[in-house]
């Protein structure tokens, strides 16, 4: 099974843990961090949008939103420093899926966690509950498991601004 649908293809920090099973305090707990990273990626993204036209934005708004953006950086600076990113392996991600690149090969059915990180500016990973869907040449293909609703709709809306993203990016 590849990803289909809106996807995310690019080269990120990924890392890859087999667990058996998940307790149901655990996953709440991933999705809600989920949320909150894809909430502020996309919050970030619209301020770097809305900063080329700050003369339609409130100026204290602006300040603030930039000073939050400072220490988001920090904190992520900071966070780095201590624990260094996994490396960056090629991945697709879709709304129902993801596959990397791996040395592992690891068994159809096994369950486990992705920990993606999405982007530099935010050193917060999504936790991707897992089950592995085949290995093969070196890439692991897996489905998504146990994705709330609030979380996949935040998925979903970063999957689509990435692809819109994209396809403007191309008619240029």
């Amino acid at each position: 099974m590849q990803p289909t649908g809106v996807q995310l293809s690019s080269s990120l920090p990924l890392k890859w843990q087999i667990k058996d099973s998940f307790s149901t305090e655990e996953l709440a707990d991933w999705m809600h961090g989920n949320i909150v990273v894809l909430q502020a990626l996309a919050s970030l993204e619209s301020f770097t949008k809305e900063s080329d036209t700050e003369s339609r934005i409130d100026h204290n708004v602006a300040r603030l939103e930039a000073k939050i953006d400072l220490t988001l950086k920090l904190v992520g600076e900071l966070l780095r420093r201590q624990t260094p990113l996994p490396v960056a392996v090629p991945i697709v991600l879709s709304s129902a899926a993801i596959a990397w690149q791996s040395t592992q090969n690891v068994a159809p059915q096994t369950k486990g966690v992705v920990w993606l990180y999405l982007s530099p500016r935010l050193p917060w990973p999504l936790m991707l509950p897992v089950e592995i869907i085949g290995s093969q040449d070196g890439k692991v293909r897996a489905k998504l498991t146990h994705m709330s609703e609030e979380a996949q709709e935040w998925l979903d809306r970063a999957l689509f601004r990435h692809h819109r993203r994209a396809v403007h990016a191309r008619a240029r």
